[in-house]
């Protein structure tokens, strides 16, 4: 009876380890629909731009079975299933590069950003957008419109052609601790109010 009791007890052991893994399993969600969505606009936007946004953005695919958290240059908290990273650096995947220097595009065909397609993605720790050739924002909203996204840490914005002037709306982002400006051409000084202790990589 003992033996029969232990072996009992094993096999309820062995049945609540099964049922918590598979709870674990389960708990790592998908990406979130208004996110997936805002993923589509911005995908939208690149061909609104005259690029080949299937062939830059493959996997990025509107129908019922595709994961956005599996997308390439996305990265999800896969707790809350919610955009954590995003790898849009050199979206346009311009190869003419005159003396090996990745920002100096040959023919390089500016454009503005839309920061307004950032918005859905409310735990947003870290934004590449580096080497894209940017040079101004539609309707001239600066990065203003960033402010809104309370958890975002880092933001590369190297090799783009913002000027002086647009870099000083950064300082509305308070949540922002690692800001990279390489390659920008910007001579002199210039300050970014309420960034005294941001670490600036330039």
């Amino acid at each position: 009876m003992f033996e029969l009791s232990m072996e009992s007890l094993s096999s309820k052991y062995l049945m609540w380890v099964f049922i918590l893994l598979l709870v674990q399993i389960c708990g790592c969600k998908g990406c979130i629909e208004e996110e997936k969505m805002g993923l589509l606009e911005f995908k939208a936007f690149l061909k609104l731009n005259d690029e080949h946004a299937d062939f830059l953005l493959p996997s990025w695919i509107d129908n019922n079975t595709s994961e956005c958290c599996n997308w390439e240059r996305v990265i999800c908290n896969p707790t809350t299933g919610r955009v954590k990273k995003l790898f849009l650096n050199d979206i346009r995947q311009q190869q003419n590069l005159l003396e090996d220097d990745w920002h100096y595009y040959e023919n390089a065909k500016f454009w503005l950003l839309n920061v307004s397609l950032f918005l859905p993605f409310e735990e947003l720790h870290h934004l590449n957008l580096s080497a894209n050739s940017f040079d101004g924002f539609i309707e001239n909203e600066g990065f203003k419109g960033l402010s809104s996204l309370k958890k975002l840490e880092i933001l590369d914005i190297s090799g783009n052609e913002f000027d002086k002037s647009a870099l000083k709306s950064l300082g509305t982002i308070t949540s922002l601790k690692t800001l990279a400006i390489c390659s920008m051409g910007l001579n002199g000084s210039f300050s970014i109010r309420g960034m005294l202790y941001i670490n600036i990589v330039s």
